[in-house]
């Protein structure tokens, strides 16, 4: 298993605390498990991260034991990113399987349906200094809705073309098969199997009858 390098997970790491550290919940849920290790699998890459006495994380080496694993196989990452787009990290859970310790799993699936980044307040607190509190504040939203408009605008493009290219690999080009055909297909070759079972267990019992002279046994009794 290749542990995601520092230069990368740094960055996430300060991300997650920048979350964690906006909500004073968050911080109480995650300190009681101080010391014990969450660890990040997402099939081609692991990251461990620790958590601190004062209820953030910190990255951990990859040999340590992890108390919780999130597991993200690779072919569940496009629906992970879309569900991401669409309704959030709480509609993308749903792809992730937490193993381990149940109260930390617990703690950790609460942490990754709740918490949100606050656009506004982080470009506001960023703008103060220049314009002021009240045009700062209003200037950020502004800026935040726009962004989420433009967000939406892309992800509805993003989904039409995804459904297209679906469509496409399922009708015109059988790159991929519905469900429904697969489930007829199993079933076609369940059956298939069954009617060979039976016929190799009569061909059996032919083979045991002794035939009558000048007479072969009939397939058909």
């Amino acid at each position: 298993m290749n542990a995601l390098p520092s230069p990368l997970a740094a960055p996430i790491v300060a991300a997650l605390n920048h979350l964690i550290e906006q909500e004073p919940w968050a911080c109480a849920l995650l300190s009681p498990f101080a010391g014990r290790v969450i660890r990040f699998d997402a099939a081609a890459f692991a990251l461990g991260l620790k958590v601190t006495e004062q209820g953030c994380i910190e990255q951990a080496p990859v040999a340590e034991a992890p108390a919780v694993t999130l597991l993200v196989p690779l072919q569940q990452w496009p629906l992970v990113v879309a569900d991401v787009a669409e309704g959030g990290q709480a509609a993308a859970m749903r792809h992730v399987r937490i193993e381990g310790d149940a109260e930390l799993a617990n703690a950790v699936s609460t942490l990754a349906r709740n918490l949100r980044w606050d656009a506004a307040e982080d470009l506001s607190r960023a703008l103060r200094g220049v314009m002021g509190g009240p045009v700062s504040d209003s200037v950020a939203q502004r800026v935040v809705d726009g962004a989420r408009q433009v967000h939406g605008n892309a992800t509805r493009v993003g989904r039409a073309l995804l459904d297209n290219v679906t469509e496409y690999l399922l009708d015109e080009q059988p790159t991929l098969v519905r469900h429904a055909a697969l489930d007829g297909f199993a079933d076609d070759v369940a059956r298939l199997r069954d009617d060979l079972e039976r016929l190799e267990k009569r061909l059996e019992r032919l083979e045991r009858q002794p035939a009558a002279p000048g007479k072969l046994p009939s397939a058909h009794r």
